[in-house]
């Protein structure tokens, strides 16, 4: 019996010494491991899901941010040169110094990977220090910082420039043809053109310009007079203003040039569906003829001023 008794009082203080022991732990673990609890605690709202408040001194505590250090490799590279026969042969040293420096969630993966293998990472780099590799060309330098243990450069893909989206549209413009009789008919063409936030004034240089080889080459001609410029060009309730310079007055093929360079610059524009109508303006005024021979222009002309 008493030797049971004592057995069974060695075994609790034994348990109590072990309770005594977990406990020092553990409080050795809680103030080494205080901030990190506490932040813990913090973010995941620990108390107040389980309680339905946060104590004050939680909510007081600061959450401090973890830097990771930067990392820096060196790795230094020989590489053997030829040199001509008058040289002796020797061995240039090319050094690669390159330092990486990633974001903070590149850095902490490094961290990771670095508390994983450090043994064999500190023990590779340093034989790699001691005992640089030597290479014979420029190939076998570019393949040894590729398989080396680190990755020092990543190789940048150029950027390829985006394509822009181009919009083209089929426009109308009007030219004349001249038959053997000297007849006088007018003739439609079209022309691919970029889409644009002034199309009226695109049409207008345009038919300017006049025809091109192939259109010429089928007799298409223009009768608006050389040298005439577009000043500017505005549409309001239908009517498109159009100003031009003062060249536009001087026609050397008399009254059926006159008629025929107005009826070109309205057919063109009332291609339009905003623009029922033209009324010309010289050098930025209203005239009310065209010409010496009289052509009315005092008031906005529509295709039904050429029938």
């Amino acid at each position: 019996m008493a030797k049971n008794e004592k057995n069974r009082k060695n075994s609790t203080g034994l348990a109590f010494a072990c309770w005594i022991l977990g406990f020092l732990i553990l409080l050795i673990v809680f103030l080494v491991k205080q901030d990190d609890i506490y932040s813990n605690l913090k973010t995941t709202r620990f108390f107040e899901r389980l309680f339905g408040s946060t104590p004050e001194f939680i909510q007081k505590h600061e959450v401090k941010e973890k830097k990771v250090p930067e990392i820096e490799t060196v790795i230094e590279l020989k590489t053997e040169r030829k040199q001509n026969s008058q040289e002796n042969l020797g061995t240039a040293v090319l050094p690669l110094v390159e330092k990486i420096d990633e974001n903070k969630s590149a850095n902490e993966s490094v961290s990771e990977q670095k508390k994983e293998n450090s043994g064999a990472e500190i023990k590779k780099t340093e034989k790699t220090e001691e005992k640089p590799q030597v290479v014979k060309n420029e190939e076998k330098i570019e393949k040894s910082a590729e398989t080396s243990p680190v990755n020092i450069k990543k190789e940048e893909k150029p950027k390829v420039p985006e394509k822009k989206t181009i919009t083209v549209t089929n426009q109308k413009i009007y030219f004349v043809y001249i038959g053997e009789d000297g007849t006088l008919s007018r003739k439609m063409i079209t022309r691919p053109v970029e889409k644009n936030d002034s199309p009226l004034v695109t049409n207008m240089n345009i038919l300017l310009a006049g025809p091109n080889a192939q259109e010429s080459g089928r007799g298409y001609r223009s009768l608006i007079p050389e040298g005439t410029r577009l000043l500017s060009a505005s549409v309001r309730d239908g009517v498109a203003y159009l100003n031009f310079n003062e060249q536009f007055e001087f026609n050397t093929v008399g009254m059926d040039g006159y008629q025929a360079q107005l009826m070109q610059i309205v057919y063109t524009a009332t291609e339009f569906g905003t623009v029922n109508s033209v009324q010309f303006l010289i050098e930025g005024q209203k005239k009310e003829y065209l010409g010496s021979e009289g052509i009315w222009i005092g008031s906005p002309l529509s295709r039904s001023s050429f029938n």
